[in-house]
């Protein structure tokens, strides 16, 4: 019964919606080593684009994934940008520079296990002046 459990969970994390990130660029081109940044720390959770690591197939861990990957999406969930509103996406992309820029995101057990995810004062910059560039072109862009 618990093999039987273990491989429809791990099935069911192959089966994604069709939506992407691509979302994000939609009005306005991310710049490419944003969205590397992107990709690389905030898709895993915040996105339809998860990469299943292969112990998520595992009972256990397969239930905690899913739950923090289910949290994530939402709270902020990239493959569906246009579908939230200027103000939105404009109090989104404060809170992804402010979480980044305070160390809460990508939260610290997720960055033991993707090494690639740990963002440097670099990749936070670059992200917070991005978010604050989109954000003040959102509000703009509603009036």
């Amino acid at each position: 019964m618990v093999a039987v459990a273990s491989v429809a969970r791990s099935r069911s994390h192959q089966i994604e919606p069709e939506e992407s990130p691509a979302a994000l660029n939609v009005r306005r081109p991310v710049p490419a080593h944003v969205m590397s940044t992107l990709r690389h720390a905030c898709f895993d959770c915040h996105s339809r684009e998860t990469r299943w690591p292969w112990y998520a197939s595992l009972p256990i861990a397969s239930m905690l994934i899913e739950r923090d990957v289910t949290a994530g999406r939402g709270q902020l969930d990239l493959s569906r940008w246009s579908e939230y509103n200027p103000f939105d996406r404009a109090d989104l992309l404060d809170k992804m520079c402010q979480l980044a820029s305070t160390g809460k995101m990508p939260p610290w057990p997720y960055r033991v296990m993707h090494g690639d995810a740990r963002l440097s004062d670099n990749d936070v910059a670059t992200l917070c002046a991005w978010s604050e560039e989109e954000a003040t072109h959102l509000i703009g862009e509603d009036r």
